[in-house]
């Protein structure tokens, strides 16, 4: 569809607020005070990106202002809008409108860009400043997450009211997000699910950081998503008329996903920078700025906000508290109407789990032996019956990876009552939108797939960790001895990269005790967490873990076999399929006479947050010699170890080869484990 240059008559108006000449005159006026707040606020800090913020003023002025239903008093109300600025470096154009619409923003902190401590950091973080829906930054996420907030208002609108939740998530993204390749996959994913509650927004300005797209860009992005199933709207993003049309099309829209293509002009206002690369990365410099004041008309002083603005800005509150308070009654009446609703809203909007979640879990039967990855899809069916706010997906390999809840079907277009996701071969827009499913407040999802392929999802695992969003992750098929697949797909340094993330939880269970304790602690963990789980079938450890594993996954470490703190000959650590065969290992030794102890060591966070005393007990004392068997690679356990402790681990990549081929050729067998051992240790006198 493509729109007229001018629109002589609209039919629809947004409520309470008419284009007429006016109202143009007022959000022009508002468009150019975002426009030199931002370039203030970046010339002060002496960095930032303008470009956007010049170049996108119109389209946010108008959306914060006369379309977007948001209240700025109470930023977190569950029945928003959503806006999500994928191109995360114009984070001054967010600032801004969220300053100038009333949100707790302070003019000093926009005059803070940048600086420590800031509620304005260089790219928008969730939880620094309100009115920020997620951390964005690292390009076409953005888009992702929207994604994901899209499909959890669906889900949402479904299961309780059409009215409740038909609010829009709208996400700004610019020439890098189109090119990024998760905008490729979100987008997708997007139109197979015919989100009608997606509206993307293509700040198309032909211009990226290092000079004209030309150079690198020559799609019809319109085609593109046409074919997505996008319905595709063209306009001028500096005429307000065709602004208005277009986002009033957007929310009536009830059948697919829609993308406005606005072609803009970056660094808008700035006399010679404008529509060059130089204004998308860097500050317009002083003479830049006085000189775009002056073609604006506007006074000299810094960080000016003209009286009809604020007064403009002020006129809006009641109108944007309006409709959190015609929200509020609607939930209200609809939930009074029916206790079964109620308490299903309770649930989900405390994320409470029932108070006999742990018993119910703890005390679940599972088959003894079994992979991992097929104990936890029995814990998953129950988690599900217990949680209604917990949902699934993986990255077409359910069957494999044993993520989906049994007992329910599959997500699809015009059925939102299912449980599971099918995000397709999508691994990283599926982990960011996942947190932006959590970020709803509302969700506790979980992605699963092959732990190698955790590799595609790693920026927005990263991102998930940063903002401490509840996701579980479950990566199945953990180490070499997933078999004859190759070294394509065993993991070997996938264990020490996800451990280096920080405020993400990495937990190797080594038997389905310690399964069950790390599902009881992944939901009760104020951020993700991510499950190494094994294809082959492990060996029940039975007593000993199930009198200590629920306790011990929580501690991160703790002692299967031995005594705390005391002399022996030999502490061996090990996390998930080889703590059974550390067992094994240690009633042989025990055997010729050597005293060992045994420390299970699921989740190398959980325990180095213990306090001192408690790791003392759990490795400290006298010992000749400390042991470490992972089948990863050895990076990290020297701090556990000592520069002098023998770690068995995978020298490099694995091979393809029956499992037992595998454990002889890199010497994870009983025989030779004991073999290095001993040749490590004194000879007895």
């Amino acid at each position: 569809m493509r729109l007229r240059s001018t629109c002589i008559t609209l039919k629809k108006r947004v409520e309470g607020v008419e284009m007429d000449q006016n109202t143009r005159d007022i959000l022009q006026k508002t468009a150019n005070t975002v426009r030199v707040l931002a370039a203030e606020s970046i010339e002060k800090a002496a960095c930032g990106h303008p470009g956007l913020p010049l170049g996108c003023a119109e389209i946010g002025a108008y959306l914060y202002t006369s379309q977007l239903r948001h209240n700025p008093q109470n930023p977190g109300w569950f029945g928003r809008d959503r806006f999500v600025l994928s191109a995360g470096h114009g984070s001054m154009f967010l600032y801004s409108l969220l300053h100038l619409t009333g949100y707790d923003l302070p003019l000093e902190q926009l005059k803070n860009f940048r600086q420590l401590h800031s509620m304005t950091p260089g790219h928008p973080e969730f939880g620094e400043a309100p009115g920020v829906e997620t951390t964005t930054g690292p390009l076409g996420q953005g888009i992702a997450a929207a994604t994901g907030m899209a499909i959890a208002l669906k889900i949402l609108r479904c299961r309780f009211d059409d009215t409740l939740f038909n609010s829009k998530v709208f996400v700004l993204a610019g020439d890098g997000c189109i090119m990024e390749g998760i905008s490729s996959e979100a987008s997708s994913l997007a139109g197979h699910l015919q989100l009608d509650n997606l509206v993307l927004i293509y700040d198309s300005n032909n211009i990226c950081l290092d000079g004209p797209t030309s150079e690198c860009l020559s799609e019809d992005t319109g085609e593109r998503y046409g074919a997505y199933g996008f319905r595709v709207i063209r306009i001028d993003g500096h005429d307000f008329d065709q602004i208005e049309e277009a986002f009033e099309t957007a929310r009536a829209e009830t059948d697919k996903p829609v993308i406005i293509i606005a072609k803009t002009i970056i660094g808008k206002g700035a006399p010679t920078k404008q529509a060059t690369s130089s204004c998308h990365g860097a500050k317009l410099g002083r003479k830049e700025l006085e000189a775009m004041k002056k073609s604006l008309d506007w006074p000299e002083t810094a960080f000016h906000i003209p009286a009809e603005v604020s007064r403009f800005m002020q006129g809006l509150q009641k109108r944007l508290a309006h409709h959190e308070d015609t929200w509020n009654a609607a939930l209200e009446k609809t939930l009074e109407v029916d206790p079964d609703l109620m308490k299903l809203w309770s649930s989900i909007s405390s994320q409470t789990p029932n108070p006999d979640f742990v018993d119910r879990i703890w005390d679940l039967k599972i088959p003894a032996g079994k992979a991992t990855r097929a104990q936890s899809q029995i814990i998953i069916a129950e988690v599900a019956r217990l949680l209604p706010f917990f949902y699934t997906g993986s990255a077409d390999l359910s069957c494999s990876d044993s993520s989906n809840i049994k007992w329910s079907g599959c997500i699809a277009p015009g059925d939102w009552e299912q449980r599971n996701i099918k995000f397709g071969v999508r691994e990283f827009a599926m982990a960011a939108a996942c947190y932006g499913m959590a970020l709803t407040g509302l969700f506790r999802p979980l992605c699963a797939t092959f732990m190698t392929f955790s590799d595609y999802m790693r920026n927005a695992i990263r991102l998930c960790a940063l903002m401490k969003q509840k996701v579980i992750f479950q990566f199945t098929h953990d180490s070499v001895f997933l078999g004859e697949d190759g070294p394509t797909h065993q993991p070997v340094e996938h264990y020490a990269a996800l451990r280096a993330i920080p405020n993400l939880a990495f937990i190797r269970p080594c038997d389905g005790n310690e399964l069950k304790a790390a599902w009881i602690k992944a939901i009760q963990q104020d951020g993700p967490v991510a499950f190494s789980l094994t294809r082959q079938g492990l060996p029940d450890l039975g007593g000993l873990t199930r009198s200590r594993a629920l306790e011990g996954v929580a501690r991160g470490g703790y002692i299967l076999h031995g005594d705390p703190g005391t002399s022996c000959n030999l502490l061996i650590c090990a996390t998930g399929s080889e703590v059974s065969t550390a067992m094994e290992v240690t009633r042989q030794l025990e055997l010729s006479g050597l005293s060992v102890r045994v420390v299970s060591m699921p989740c190398w966070e959980f325990f180095d947050s213990q306090d001192e005393s408690y790791r003392q007990s759990v490795l400290g004392g006298d010992f000749t010699l400390c042991v470490a068997i992972e089948a990863g690679i050895e990076m990290g356990w020297h701090k556990y170890t000592g520069r002098d402790g023998l770690i068995i681990s995978m020298p490099g990549y694995g091979a393809s080869a029956p499992e037992p081929d595998l454990r002889e050729k890199f010497g994870f067998t009983v025989e030779r484990i004991i073999r290095k051992i001993k040749s490590r240790l004194p000879a007895p006198i």
